[in-house]
């Protein structure tokens, strides 16, 4: 073993050690991990990001600003690509979403937990290694965005009798072959006139998969990104990192997840009905982005099933 593999392996050792005795290893996970802040300005502190995830063996794929004040980095690696790649529909899996949100003079980092996204994925691993590498590149200070959930309970994940889980995606359509599909969405989403924009696109290795990632720019604020989240996260750091929003190509079919099992496998403690923040405020939320990615992706429905109602819609 050479001398900086031995660095790096006590390095690792190390973070794992402070990671165990500050409580951060359990048996339960929440959505967000809040990494170290950085002060600096928002520009300044996305470049520094990017190269500590480079670092930690992270590729950025994805850049853009939901709104302002806020940077979302998409990144991806070998072992969450090989996770990917063993799972049923498991490029849902293939990134995750690190957000930058400036309060003031800080720059808060926060990041989807890798063990939460493949259980809540279902995804033929538990990410452990993947959170030791973000943990180590971002740090990782504490959790956020709901009570702890078991392993067991985000495989099975549905947030109320009736709603969708992870088995019921929406249809988006067939496009002819896995060449047509991948051309067409990606055209079609760098087109600024539907609403979206084009964040990433990810091909799975070995498999006719590719993930796509677009932001919801829509003027509709019920297909908007950055107001959906301002609708239901009050405090910061807020949950961005839940954005952008996926669309699934596997051959010649696309799909996306239901907003309905979505935003609440990441908000989960949310209530349905309430004067505050709640899924009601977001009725009318599923129907309008499955709209909008039926539009972008343009593909042959045979079945409108899951392609609208909103929260509390059984």
């Amino acid at each position: 073993m050479g001398k900086s593999q031995a660095i790096r392996l006590m390095a690792a050792g190390l973070v794992c050690l402070g990671l165990l005795f500050s409580g951060l290893v359990r048996a339960e996970f929440q959505p967000f991990v809040e990494g170290t802040p950085l002060g600096a300005s928002l520009e300044a502190a996305a470049a520094s990001a990017g190269e500590q995830l480079a670092a930690g063996g992270f590729e950025v794929v994805g850049d853009y600003a939901p709104t302002e004040g806020v940077r979302v980095l998409v990144v991806t690696s070998d072992a969450l690509l090989a996770t990917a790649a063993r799972s049923d529909r498991g490029g849902y899996g293939a990134v995750l979403s690190v957000a930058l949100e400036q309060d003031g003079e800080t720059v808060h980092v926060s990041y989807q937990d890798p063990r939460y996204v493949a259980h809540g994925y279902r995804l033929e691993g538990d990410n452990e290694p993947v959170f030791q590498a973000l943990a180590g590149a971002l740090g990782a200070t504490g959790y956020f965005g709901a009570e702890p959930i078991s392993e067991a309970n985000l495989r099975t994940y549905q947030y109320g009798f009736g709603l969708e889980t992870f088995r019921d995606p929406v249809d988006l359509g067939e496009l002819g072959s896995f060449a047509r599909g991948q051309k067409q969405i990606a055209e079609r989403a760098a087109d600024g006139s539907l609403g979206v924009e084009l964040v990433y696109r990810v091909r799975i290795p070995g498999k006719e998969q590719m993930l796509f990632g677009v932001a919801l720019k829509s003027d509709n604020a019920n297909a908007n990104g950055a107001a959906l989240i301002e609708a239901v996260d009050l405090e910061v750091p807020r949950g961005y990192a839940f954005l952008p929003y996926p669309i699934l190509l596997d051959g010649s079919s696309a799909e996306t997840l239901n907003l309905r099992f979505r935003m609440a496998l990441f908000f989960p403690d949310l209530p349905m009905m309430g004067d505050g923040a709640s899924f009601f405020k977001l009725r009318s939320a599923p129907g309008a982005i499955n709209a909008l990615l039926l539009d972008v992706v343009d593909g042959k429905v045979y079945s409108d099933e899951g392609s609208s109602g909103g929260f509390g819609t059984f």
